[in-house]
């Protein structure tokens, strides 16, 4: 008997050390966000002075990818190579800003690195691109610097500070503009949380996950295999993508392509929820947006979504159709609109 209260004492006690010690690490995770953010504006034209999809400079891209995340940086290419700190070129990651001199100046273009010696950048030439920072042609001999403008970051404790109740996460405060979201889908099982009953509320949501979420909201079953080459039977999901897919609630990628891993953003969540709600356009003058053009793919279902008050635009008058979703927000998203 002893013996076993020893050992619980010890478990209690390694608990304990996880739970409460504070977790440093550089936020690597943001950076793949900002580089899949960069990503969605391949084929953008350049345009001098440019600093939205209608065309971009080198720095204005720069701006309007980390605008999505609230990061705020200098106008000029040059200025950007003044924040942040500086990093070698062995040690680069997703989301660094990376400088090269292509005229007289010391720093004239820059780029977001995304990995594998890759950089993304608004090219005179060809407009958004993805060339290599080792280019023996020509970015690799004009090569100068980076800098590292995503800070490190120091992850909260997880501190068992109250007991739940049903659908409750101890990351979610009572006072969270999503709580009464996400513990209502949590109560309806339709939202699961992950071990030590935390949620991970800002963390982006997947689209294998918004499948799940939606599949369980509609009690969906799949009659058909899922026909995408790249999602497995053995994939936790196979099965609500199946159902989701089969419900025409998802339509995949060229190549028989589903990206079950890849993020989704808030105009594709505008469109799939036009779709699966049969969201209808509502008589009045349409929501502006400062970063919305007309001529934007989603641009008739982010209205929708947002006439049927089922999403909001940011108080600076932005909606950020290209910012990845988080949990927290498609919580709310799907709560508002399953109380249509």
């Amino acid at each position: 008997m002893g013996k076993k209260i020893s050992l619980s004492i010890t478990a209690f006690f390694f608990l304990a050390i996880f739970l409460l010690a504070p977790v440093s690490y550089a936020n690597e995770d943001l950076g793949k966000k900002i580089a899949a953010a960069g990503k969605e504006q391949l084929g953008v034209p350049y345009k001098w002075g440019g600093t939205t999809p209608s065309g971009f400079d080198c720095s204005g891209f720069i701006l309007y990818v980390f605008n999505q995340f609230d990061i705020s940086l200098p106008r000029t290419s040059a200025q950007q190579a003044t924040v942040g700190k500086a990093v070698s070129k062995s040690n680069l990651q997703a989301g660094d800003l990376v400088f090269f001199k292509t005229t007289s100046a010391s720093i004239s273009h820059a780029g977001i690195y995304i990995g594998n010696n890759q950089f993304i950048s608004a090219t005179s030439s060809k407009g958004i691109k993805i060339d290599s920072i080792n280019d023996p042609y020509y970015w690799g001999s004009r090569y100068v610097t980076a800098r590292r403008v995503i800070e490190e970051k120091t992850e909260d404790p997880v501190v068992p500070s109250r007991v739940l109740s049903k659908g409750e996460y101890y990351d979610v405060a009572k006072n969270s503009w999503a709580y009464p979201a996400i513990t209502s889908l949590s109560k309806q099982g339709i939202i699961n949380g992950y071990a030590g009953s935390i949620f991970k509320p800002g963390n982006t949501i997947k689209r294998s996950e918004v499948a799940k979420m939606l599949s369980e909201t509609f009690n969906l079953k799949a009659t058909k295999a899922a026909p995408y080459s790249d999602v497995a039977k053995s994939h936790w999901a196979y099965n609500h993508i199946a159902a989701a897919t089969e419900h025409n609630f998802f339509t995949g990628y060229d190549g028989n392509k589903f990206k079950p891993d890849e993020p989704i953003t808030r105009a594709e969540i505008a469109a799939l929820f036009a779709r699966v709600f049969e969201l209808e356009g509502q008589n009045g003058q349409a929501t502006q947006y400062s970063d919305l053009s007309k001529s934007h793919w989603a641009y008739a279902d982010i209205q929708k979504l947002t006439q049927n008050e089922i999403a909001t635009g940011y108080s600076d008058q932005t909606f950020k159709a290209s910012k990845q979703t988080s949990r927290a927000e498609f919580s709310q998203f799907l709560y508002n609109a399953l109380q249509k």
